[in-house]
């Protein structure tokens, strides 16, 4: 893929998690208006979309335009002891305006610690109750620095009328079956969830443009829930998308994994797993679909129906960090963040090859060696006394390709597609995309999408 800035990969992982993570993202807000700007200047006719507040969508309602300015707690010794400028995840997010002194006692019940990891600060939100809080280290709590009274002050605002922002890309392809891939811009200093996803997404994104694809691929960054369901409101052509994923907790210390999507028989969650087993030589975690994590509870829902299959490096949920302080740049690296684009890659590769074969001739093989796809000398081929001795030609196919030759032939009837083929003869999915592609570069079969 090529950069805006001309930056390899790794250094523009770096260079872009160091720009985003200090941003505060919430459901709406400047964070998210940063953040959505700073993707537009890479991609390619990315659009800020925006939703008035208070706009019914489906059950919900878009909230109020959130603004912060200010948060911190102050001891008796007149010491900001919690202060949201040095870090983000130390106010409650849409925590109202607030200013006063109050007691230990009266305090503590806005207060948010981890008693099991003293010294991580978790992340809270209260997006839709009308309260406040901060979030602390709990050793601050048995410091000598936490004598009350305390000042609170949080200087924040909400505008009626304001808005919610999310992106959106479009790129098309020769036909208008959609995929669909979706990240969130909710979260604020939080490096695995969901600043990896972002990251991704722009790296994912950026080499799909540049590629003549057949399916077309939609790309939403958009806040959790609200956002997503905002952006599936907004979607005229629902019936043509046919799959997708979600880009999330992708640059951890953990070996890949997959979460399955609802369906597991889908043909892109069957591709999914081929993809990752091939991908990783079988050393994989397997998660099984819940409608719980990410978007994949809107787009898996009654009236959608769309398999999300996603890959992780350290999931949600799977790992200790997770919504905490300790979520940092430092547990995250840009090489597992590469590891996951690259997986991704391979993923959308062999989206791009996926078909139904069919021959055009269906009555006996296909005479391979006249098109040079068949050793003339015959007799060696699986013969166990050549003690694994490899056959001399010809050398545009391996023995692999062989294998995969006679599974298509026998199967290349319009029905079983080339997951089918790869499943049955248990074949790599990479030798059955490359074997139908040279099948059919020699005019001996179609290749349909359906």
């Amino acid at each position: 893929m090529s950069f805006s800035n001309k930056k390899k990969p790794i250094q523009f992982i770096k260079s872009t998690l160091k720009r985003l993570f200090p941003l505060h993202r919430s459901l709406t807000g400047n964070g998210n208006k940063e953040t959505l700007e700073f993707i537009s200047k890479e991609i390619k006719n990315f659009k800020i979309k925006q939703v008035k507040s208070n706009t019914a969508i489906y059950d919900w309602k878009v909230p109020d335009e959130w603004k912060i300015e200010e948060a911190y707690i102050k001891n008796k010794f007149n010491e900001k002891v919690i202060d949201y400028k040095k870090n983000n995840l130390h106010l409650v997010s849409y925590s109202i305006p607030f200013n006063g002194k109050l007691s230990k006692k009266e305090l503590m019940p806005h207060l948010h610690t981890l008693k099991n990891h003293p010294k991580w600060i978790p992340y809270r939100t209260t997006y839709y109750k009308k309260t406040w809080g901060f979030c602390c280290e709990h050793s601050l709590l048995k410091s000598k620095k936490f004598k009350e009274p305390f000042e609170v002050s949080i200087k924040s605002s909400f505008k009626r009328n304001g808005k919610l922002l999310y992106g959106e890309a479009f790129k098309k392809g020769t036909t208008d079956k959609e995929i669909i891939i979706s990240t969130y811009c909710c979260h604020p200093s939080l490096a695995n969830d969901n600043l990896s996803g972002l990251v991704l997404a722009i790296m994912l994104f950026k080499f799909i443009q540049e590629k003549k694809t057949k399916f077309s691929y939609r790309l939403s960054v958009a806040p959790e829930t609200i956002g997503t369901l905002a952006f599936i409101k907004n979607l005229k052509n629902k019936k043509n998308i046919v799959g997708g994923t979600i880009l999330t907790t992708v640059a951890g210390p953990e070996k890949i994994s997959i979460k399955n999507s609802f369906d597991e028989t889908s043909w892109i969650n069957r591709l999914s797993k081929l993809v990752i087993e091939e991908f990783s030589n079988g050393n994989f975690i397997n998660y099984p679909f819940s409608p719980d994590g990410s978007d994949e509870r809107q787009f898996s829902s009654p009236g959608l129906r769309i398999n999300t299959p996603s890959f992780h490096k350290s999931k949600y949920y799977e790992y200790k960090q997770y919504h905490t302080s300790a979520d940092n740049l430092d547990f995250i690296s840009a090489s597992s963040l590469l590891e996951s684009y690259n997986l991704y890659i391979k993923w959308f590769l062999h989206i791009e090859n996926f078909c139904y074969p069919t021959r055009k001739n269906k009555i006996g093989e296909y005479q391979l060696g006249k098109r040079n796809l068949y050793p003339n000398i015959g007799g060696s081929i699986n013969q166990k006394a050549a003690n694994g001795s490899k056959y001399k030609e010809p050398s545009v196919v391996s023995e692999k390709n062989l294998d995969a030759f006679r599974w298509i032939m026998h199967l290349a009837n319009g029905q079983n597609s080339s997951i089918d083929i790869s499943e049955k003869s248990k074949i790599e999915l990479s030798v059955i995309d490359d074997s139908i592609d040279i099948l059919f570069k020699n005019k001996l079969i179609y290749k349909s999408n359906d």
